[in-house]
């Protein structure tokens, strides 16, 4: 008998293009990357990720991490803003990792408002990744 190799939370993935905290991503083949309005949703990283680059000898410099958790559908976690949401709406994927109302590729729903002006970010229950044909 086979037993899965995953159940539930996020999975770990190799950054492939450096991604902001709190945005959407696309899975590529090497990796995730920020998704675009046009890209088709993966998931959203709460932390900020770059690809490896290789350290000269004894640099002991700490870049962004390599890999990140991938949140998917049913985790809720803040998103990056593209313009004014409400509680209930469905969001979508938009420019840069964001989301906004209005776009084609569904990336979840908003469960909490951003607070005040300056927050430029809200509460998503995901809804990505879904099968394409």
């Amino acid at each position: 008998m086979s037993n899965p190799t995953f159940k539930h939370g996020p999975i770990t993935f190799e950054v492939a293009a450096s991604v902001t905290k709190f945005s959407v991503v696309k899975l590529t083949a090497d990796g995730v990357a920020p998704c675009g309005a046009a890209d088709v949703p993966f998931g959203a990283v709460a932390v900020s990720g770059a690809p490896d680059e290789p350290r000269e000898p004894n640099d002991l410099q700490h870049g962004l991490p390599a890999h990140v958790a991938v949140h998917t559908a049913g985790a809720a976690l803040p998103l990056r803003l593209d313009g004014d949401v409400t509680v209930g709406a469905t969001v979508y994927a938009a420019a840069g990792g964001k989301v906004s109302a209005t776009g084609t590729n569904p990336v979840g729903v908003v469960v909490r408002p951003a607070k005040g002006d300056s927050d430029k970010t809200a509460v998503v229950l995901l809804t990505c990744p879904t099968a394409t044909a």
